[in-house]
């Protein structure tokens, strides 16, 4: 794998073989770990983490069985096709927990005001009716 962060400064067939290269995006962590573009995202991602104060690090209560994590790795392309950045997403397997077992509240995601006022405007400007 090429060893760029950003696609500046490749040659035309350097810039071919990285497009060749996004679509082989890192599915493991073990992959990936193999890569210093990789490793420097992943480092971007816990410096983050660590910064926005995502989570607190406690000590797992007897009995209880923690919640697994996975690595997801996407080269982000600018409109003119060219590599923006190497980036790397460190997220919760919720998808694993089991209803009374794992826990017992319910997350309920929330639209952005961005999205609901282009979903109004849009409803407003076709004439449709929101149920």
């Amino acid at each position: 794998m090429i060893d760029y962060e950003k696609g500046e400064g490749l040659s035309d067939e350097d810039s071919e073989e990285a497009m060749v290269v996004i679509a082989d995006d890192p599915v493991t962590f073990e992959e990936a770990v193999k890569s210093k573009t990789w490793r420097n995202a992943m480092e971007r991602e816990m410096e983050a983490i660590e910064k926005n104060k995502t989570w607190d690090l406690i000590d797992l209560p007897t009995g209880v069985k923690p919640i697994g994590v996975k690595w997801i790795f996407k080269t982000k392309l600018k409109e003119n096709g060219e590599i923006d950045k190497f980036k790397a997403r460190l997220v919760a397997k919720g998808y694993a927990q089991q209803y009374g077992v794992d826990y017992t509240e319910v997350f309920a995601p929330v639209a952005k005001m961005d999205t609901i006022r282009i979903i109004l405007s849009t409803t407003a400007q076709y004439g449709w009716t929101i149920f």
